[in-house]
């Protein structure tokens, strides 16, 4: 008797793979965003306070 394609392990094989890639690449890609891209945003934020500053020190002279 022939079992159906999906009951094989060729057919779980590639998908349990493709799961554990997609849980994989999820848990990896949130740790390098809130490492690269909150330094970014720091560093725009801190730019932008400096030139507030600039603006106000000019404004005194």
């Amino acid at each position: 008797m022939k079992k159906p394609f999906y009951k094989l392990k060729r057919f779980y094989m590639p998908c349990g793979l493709l799961i554990a890639l997609i849980i994989f690449i999820s848990l990896a890609y949130r740790p390098l965003e809130l490492i690269f891209w909150d330094r970014y945003y720091h560093e725009k934020e801190y730019q932008n306070a400096k030139d507030t500053y600039k603006l106000f020190k000019s404004n005194e002279e």
